[in-house]
């Protein structure tokens, strides 16, 4: 039965009001006091001098006053002048245009006007001053905005005030009982089961997926971009290394990137809005079929394939558990849509499904993990353009409490330490009879040589790992080096800027280098795991290769894209310890391939590799490389060269 929303539990409430309440006037607080008062003095000010008269003032005193408070020191201007306005003589001590603002380091305005408030004073040479026509006594040495400080105090008037309104929407959602993750503004009730699931009851005006993410983008947006920015026009007007401006401007490409991607969802929303979506039965059940109607408009249609019209109904798991949130698509059913013209210019399109039997709830959860159900529209590609909640609901005696019959298909937890044996090459079949090896994965490179027959694996990830490493080691290099000369080898060692640019140097030179291989030789199988730094190898006899398995490693995620990596391992026999013989590879099929090629290699090649030659002892070896040698000369170039400038 369908039941309204649920309300809100006092100790829920409580904690939100609490909560939202210390970050509303934290942030708003600070963000009011630091970022918007400032700002708005400052702006005032400047529109009000607009009007106001030259005259000329005589400077009577100039001091440069300095704060220094540990991390750093602050400075402030302090005059006082006398000048003739309206046929009386005034003396000011105002300099700038906001005279609250106190003490700063930001550029070297204050620096600025000392020496040349001193200078005149030491000359007896007047300076212009600016005199308020209505109240001669008001008058401003300075009447331009100090943009270097205007732009200091934005990310505190944008991003510290956003955060604290924010706070304050759900400190107003909690206090009038609406939960923020409600389904808002279309009407649609909610029920809750046993699974904590949320239940749409169906409406006719639906929220798409462009919809929702688009809030999340340009808040995203406004956060990245509100600091981002400023502090890298901060860096460029200050005068700072050109390393430092090229290190500010890749966050402000970022940010541009972010803003484009928030404004092409905000388009694709647009597009999107006002579309309807209708579902018969309103909550489609577990192991039932039911119809689907949606209602576009004609901007909706702008990209709709020609050739037909293409939904997809997909069973997605989402984890939650973390500070993020990554998802994984586990079942998809995809139809062809009756699309049938309207009045407007829009098009009806109808589908039918048929959902599983054990199809959950949509936002139960379900092993560990949220479920949502979308239905998915898709381009002439085949990629999803947006996608629509689906109020699925599982079968009444699950709703009801009742334990299942079986277990989940999808619990994620089952394939983690799966052990899927492969068959040896030679049993079961002939050579004739082997069924068509598949084919290796992008990454692995097959050498073959006089005596061994090689497998290389690409080690893209440690490569760019290493190039990210390579930038903060330039950077505190180049600090080393200008922070002027060392006394001794003990100045260095005592450093803590010398030891960060040793470690990340370290991870450089083997990263950078870091190879895998895989050689079939007569005496085993050889993996060889190699860097600039050391060397592992590994040999295993040739038998093991009838013992090969392989397992989930880890898996990737990529948008609503998840990548299953996979890694081979063997045995010296049927049962005992293991050895990982291949990095990750996409796919359980990878892992088979790697597995029928090692195999193939040994049946063809085994004892035609060195006829004669002396066998090497199965077992494992570690030994340095020639890697140490370059880090050394390195660390001896940076705590000398200085000396040597």
């Amino acid at each position: 039965m369908m039941t309204s929303q649920a309300p809100w539990s006092i100790a829920a409430r409580l904690g939100t009001l609490l909560f939202s309440a210390v970050f509303a006037l934290a942030f708003g607080g600070g963000g009011l006091y630091f970022g918007v008062l400032p700002l708005a003095r400052t702006m005032s000010a400047a529109w009000e001098v607009r009007s106001w008269q030259a005259v000329p003032a005589e400077v009577l005193s100039s001091q440069l006053t300095s704060n220094n408070d540990g991390d750093s020191t602050t400075y402030a201007v302090q005059a006082r002048y006398r000048y003739t306005a309206g046929g009386r003589i005034h003396e000011s001590t105002r300099v700038g245009l906001d005279p609250a603002a106190g003490s700063d380091n930001i550029g070297d305005w204050h620096q600025q006007w000392h020496a040349r408030l001193s200078a005149a004073r030491d000359r007896g040479q007047p300076v212009p001053v600016w005199v308020d026509p209505a109240d001669p006594t008001r008058a401003v040495l300075d009447p331009h905005i100090r943009w270097a400080k205007a732009i200091f105090h934005l990310p505190f008037a944008l991003v510290f005030t956003g955060v604290g309104l924010g706070a304050l929407w759900v400190f107003w959602r909690a206090l009038s009982g609406r939960s923020a993750g409600a389904f808002d503004s279309v009407g649609r009730g909610r029920t809750t089961t046993g699974d904590a699931a949320v239940q749409p009851t169906g409406s006719a005006v639906a929220r798409s997926s462009a919809s929702r993410s688009q809030r999340v983008l340009w808040v995203f947006a406004l956060f990245w971009c509100g600091i981002s920015f400023p502090m890298a026009a901060l860096f460029w007007m200050g005068g700072s290394p050109w390393w430092a401006q090229i290190f500010v401007s890749v966050f402000v490409v970022i940010g541009i990137g972010v803003l484009t991607l928030a404004w092409r969802q905000s388009v694709l929303a647009w597009r999107f809005a006002g579309t309807s979506v209708r579902f018969v039965p309103a909550g489609p059940q577990a192991g039932e079929s039911f119809e689907v109607e949606l209602a576009l408009s004609s901007r909706a249609l702008q990209n709709a394939p020609p050739a037909g019209r293409r939904l997809r109904l997909a069973q997605y798991r989402v984890d939650d558990s973390g500070s993020g949130t990554q998802e994984r698509q586990v079942e998809a059913f995809e139809r062809a849509a009756t699309a049938m013209p309207d009045m407007a210019g829009g098009e009806r399109w109808h589908a039918r499904f048929e959902l599983p039997a054990d199809a959950p709830t949509h936002g139960g959860r379900r092993s560990g993990e949220r479920v949502d159900w979308r239905l998915e529209i898709l381009t002439a590609e085949g990629a999803v353009e947006v996608s629509y909640d689906v109020p699925v609901q599982e079968t009444p005696a699950r709703s009801a409490g009742h334990p299942m019959a079986a277990p989940d298909r999808f619990d994620r937890r089952t394939v983690w330490g799966h052990e899927e044996a492969i068959p040896p090459r030679h049993e079961g079949w002939s050579a004739g009879d082997a069924p068509s090896p598949l084919p290796l994965p992008d990454q692995v490179q097959v050498v073959e040589q006089s005596d061994a027959w090689e497998m290389r694996f690409r080690q893209s990830g440690w490569r760019w790992a290493a190039a990210l490493a390579m930038v903060p080691v330039v950077v505190l290099s180049g600090l080393w080096w200008r922070s002027g000369p060392r006394a001794s080898w003990s100045d260095a060692l005592g450093s803590g800027l010398w030891w960060g640019v040793a470690f990340l140097l370290l991870f450089v030179l083997h990263a950078g280098t870091r190879q895998w291989r895989l050689r079939v030789r007569d005496d085993g199988v050889e993996r060889e795991l190699a860097s600039w730094m050391w060397r592992r190898t590994r040999v295993v006899p040739l038998a093991s290769l009838d013992h090969l398995f392989h397992k989930l490693l880890y898996t990737q995620s990529s948008g609503r894209a998840t990548t299953a990596f996979h890694a081979l391992h063997a045995r010296e026999a049927a049962a005992g310890s293991s050895v990982r013989l291949t990095p990750g590879l996409p796919g359980a099929a990878s892992a088979v391939a790697v597995a029928q090629a090692l195999q193939a290699a040994r049946e063809h090649r085994a004892g035609r590799f060195t006829p004669g030659a002396l066998r090497r002892a199965s077992g494992a070896s570690w030994r340095p490389a020639a890697g140490w040698l370059v880090w050394t000369l390195w660390l001896l170039l940076l705590a000398a060269v200085p000396g040597w400038l």
